[in-house]
């Protein structure tokens, strides 16, 4: 199963054509995310919505959004100018959560954990998944 949820930032505003036979609207856009190290530079990602969700992207989002795209990840092989081809990742997506600055941090009010309680900004709070994630830079598909 292909299923991939990402936090990003708008980094275009999504731009909308249709589809030839049956006027399907397409929305295209590019986001920003962060990788999971600190040292990780950062990302784009071509993000595109067909139908309603297309319809959504074009009436709700602005660059400089923080959302949260959920989808299925694939990855294209390109041409360029040289000759030489090129594996560009692309994310289909299928919901759109938006964040805003207040939700990016807060811990659920229904947990009573006290180390939570605290302040939480996000320059002083990390999680480290560094363990977890092996040192592979492509898809491995």
């Amino acid at each position: 199963m292909n299923h991939c949820l990402i936090q990003a930032l708008v980094n275009s505003a999504p731009q909308m054509r249709y589809t030839k036979e049956n006027q399907t609207p397409i929305a295209e856009m590019t986001v920003n995310f962060k990788g999971l190290r600190s040292e990780d530079p950062i990302r784009e990602l071509k993000v595109l919505g067909w139908g309603s969700i297309a319809q959504e992207m074009i009436e709700e989002l602005n660059e400089g959004q923080n959302i949260v795209v959920e989808g299925r990840l694939r990855m294209n092989t390109v041409t360029r100018k040289d000759g030489t081809k090129e594996k560009q990742p692309e994310l289909t997506a299928s919901r759109i959560h938006h964040i805003t600055p207040d939700e990016q941090m807060k811990p659920n009010k229904k947990e009573t954990n006290p180390s939570l309680d605290k302040k939480e900004t996000p320059n002083n709070s990390s999680w480290d998944s560094s363990p977890l994630v092996p040192e592979v830079d492509e898809i491995p598909f």
